[in-house]
């Protein structure tokens, strides 16, 4: 027959190699998620082989003196598994890790407490030290496998693995107090026969080898929910923005699709609204690209809100949003839907402790009316977008067929355009302004004309539209800068000190090389810094003030002239006194207002007072009737262009008309004058 002791010393070493094995397979997921309740729990089946191979080596012990030193040992080995296991437990529970000098200390409190109990119980009866040594450490151990039970049957969740590895646990805890209760027998003098006793380490190592199973499914288990969610993360990226979360534009094209699909089988139509942020660029220019991401998100909510459910909001890129409304019974709803979309963006919002308003320009196409794909509807609806930005902002516009046509012929002007950068068909044209008290030549703007090889001679109005979203505006610019620097260094040449006025458009006002390049092109020629004068609409500068501000007061630094052009249209009232401009240019409508009706000589009058207490220089262009002059002479303006003087003329012409510094009778110009526009 097998001898008792020799089943315990069994059961012993088969719990050794089955929590060397736990500890193992705790240790490789622990390399693997970096979680320390998995390093901790891994620790504690280290310290529960030093436990059973301490009871063993005390059991099997040929000589009485070994045995207090594997006792010892195993207690160190049984109280530091405890220690460990609460702390591991605790992590899990908290999501977080204990400090280590926490854990030492936990560890080491535990072992010492062991260590004494070992101490005190020396010279104790033998039923007294198995209670002391034994017995308090599986009672312990019961206590601790307890809440690791608790703890992690709390975070169970749905799989099977913790649950496995909880109730073994728990079973395991139970056992624990099993073990506490057969300890305290010998003491109470019960005397109980208990055949199983022998076999309860093999049963131990059942359970064990349970626990083993269960974490290995649980962290399998969690391994797989891991991939799942990564690839869920990556679906999302794959279908949506990452700033705002709305479907990007793949997920869009899908839906686009689908509601497309939907249209044709029950007969009800489709809309895309594709909306764009007005002057978005002013306010990552302003605040800084943080606060623009912070508001495309309180943009991206706003929409959400006004949406229908069914409705597809997603941001395609930049500052663009795009509305995808499904089974529509009639246009009237996608034109409430987008007049409710612009009032809601044009609400003020706080950003930054600034309250700002934005607006939006809006596009419209539908389905099936304006396409049979979804690239198709898409593009549409962004030639709307364009149109209504055309329009002044912050409205809306439903695609038309005619929007096609324009928009081919702005890809077919944009190629000559680009073409004739490079060629000789560009050209410039300089209209006189004259001193109204002397009634000389001051000076001459620069007007750029493009002499286009099969629609003639074009003037700005006929293309700088297509140049003005592009980078071509600030190349026609810099072409026609470059341009009069040169007929002024004639000018010069020849004896005259006119000033040469040149438009910028927005992207050459805000170009980081505009003032270098005026400082080159001044030296190149050898030119007098005052005779260029630089035009600036009043609308671009206000766009930006404090940009603006600062590239006004650079041209002022190098003796450059700055004219605030189409002034009273913009709202650049307030910032008068402190941008440093020498000349206002009243707007043309204004000009051409006076003598109309009563009050229309008010306003040009009040605005020449203002520039005159300022020491700023007013000239009125586009003075085409005597009625005009005759108004502005008496109102005290400077100076006067337009076409009652002269129209404007070739360099050439203009150069010989510099001879004499004077126009003929003003009576005989009017006849010489072509249709009015600049």
């Amino acid at each position: 027959m097998i001898s008792g002791k020799l089943v315990v010393v069994t059961g012993h070493l088969f719990q050794a190699v089955c929590a060397a094995m736990i500890a193992v397979v705790l240790l490789v997921f622990y390399r693997h998620y970096r979680r320390r309740y998995l390093l901790h729990w891994a620790w504690s089946w280290w310290a529960f082989c030093l436990y059973v191979g301490g009871a063993a080596m005390a059991q099997s012990s040929p000589s009485p003196a070994w045995v207090l030193p594997a006792t010892t040992l195993s207690v160190i080995g049984g109280y530091a598994q405890i220690a460990l296991l609460m702390v591991g437990t605790w992590e899990l529970a908290r999501g977080h890790d204990l400090a280590r000098g926490k854990t030492r200390r936990a560890v080491g409190l535990l072992v010492v407490f062991g260590l004494l109990m070992v101490l005190v119980t020396v010279a104790s009866p033998y039923p007294v030290r198995l209670l002391v040594r034994i017995g308090l450490r599986t009672f312990l151990a019961g206590l601790a496998f307890l809440a690791a039970s608790v703890g992690v049957l709390r975070h169970s969740g749905s799989g099977m693995g913790p649950k496995v590895l909880g109730g073994a646990f728990l079973v395991y805890a139970l056992e624990q107090f099993h073990y506490t209760t057969i300890m305290g027998l010998p003491l109470l003098d019960v005397d109980v026969d208990l055949p199983y006793l022998p076999f309860l380490g093999l049963f131990d190592f059942l359970l064990q080898t349970v626990m083993g199973m269960g974490m290995v499914l649980w962290l399998l288990e969690e391994e797989r929910r891991r991939v799942l969610s990564a690839a869920g993360r990556i679906e999302h990226l794959a279908y949506h923005d990452t700033l705002t979360g709305l479907p990007n534009r793949s997920l869009l094209l899908e839906n686009l699709r689908t509601a497309m699909a939907r249209s044709e089988v029950d007969g009800r139509k489709a809309a895309v609204l594709l909306l764009d942020l007005d002057r978005f660029k002013l306010v990552n220019d302003s605040l800084g690209h943080a606060a623009g991401d912070r508001l495309l998100q309180m943009v991206a909510e706003r929409i959400q809100q006004v949406a229908r459910p069914g409705d597809t909001v997603a941001r395609p890129g930049a500052d663009e949003f795009v509305v995808l409304l499904p089974g529509l019974a009639n246009e009237g709803e996608a034109l409430r839907m987008a007049e409710r979309l612009l009032g809601v963006i044009r609400q003020p919002l706080s950003l930054d402790g600034r309250e700002i308003v934005v607006t939006a320009s809006l596009g419209i196409s539908r389905f099936p009316k304006d396409g049979s794909n979804p690239e198709d509807l898409l593009h549409k609806a962004d030639l709307a977008m364009s149109q209504a930005k055309g329009r002044g902002r912050d409205t809306f516009q439903i695609h038309t067929v005619s929007m096609d046509t324009r928009a081919l012929e702005r890809l077919s002007l944009e190629a000559d355009l680009r073409r004739a950068l490079d060629g000789d068909e560009l050209l410039l044209f300089f209209q006189p302004i004259l001193d109204v008290r002397t009634r000389r030549i001051e000076g001459g703007e620069a007007l750029l004309r493009w002499r286009h090889p099969e629609r003639g001679l074009l003037r700005p109005n006929d293309f700088l539209w297509v140049a003005e979203p592009s980078s071509l505006s600030h190349q026609l610019d810099f072409w026609v800068l470059d341009c009069a620097c040169r007929e002024l260094r004639r000018w010069q040449a020849a004896g005259s000190r006119l000033r040469a006025a040149v438009n910028l458009s927005a992207r050459s006002l805000h170009h980081p090389e505009l003032i270098r390049r005026v400082e080159d092109l001044l030296e190149e020629n050898g030119l007098l810094p005052s005779s260029l004068e630089l035009e600036i609409p009043e609308r671009l500068a206000m766009q930006n003030a404090e940009v603006t501000l600062d590239v006004v007061r650079s041209l002022k630094d190098l003796g450059v002239g700055v004219a605030l052009d189409d002034f009273g249209t913009g709202y650049a009232l307030p910032y008068l006194r402190s941008l440093p401009v020498n000349t206002l240019k009243i707007d043309i409508s204004f000009v051409r207002a006076l003598g109309e009706g009563p009050g229309s000589a008010e306003l040009p009058a009040a605005m020449m007072t203002l520039a005159r207490n300022l020491g700023i220089r007013v000239v009125a262009e586009g003075v085409e009737h005597e009625k005009q002059w005759e108004l502005l002479r008496h109102q005290g303006c400077d100076q006067v262009q337009g076409h009652l003087f002269s129209p404007p003329l070739p360099a050439e012409e203009f150069r010989e008309l510099l001879l004499r510094r004077r126009l003929p009778e003003w009576e005989g110009l009017a006849a010489r004058a072509e249709p009015a526009g600049l």
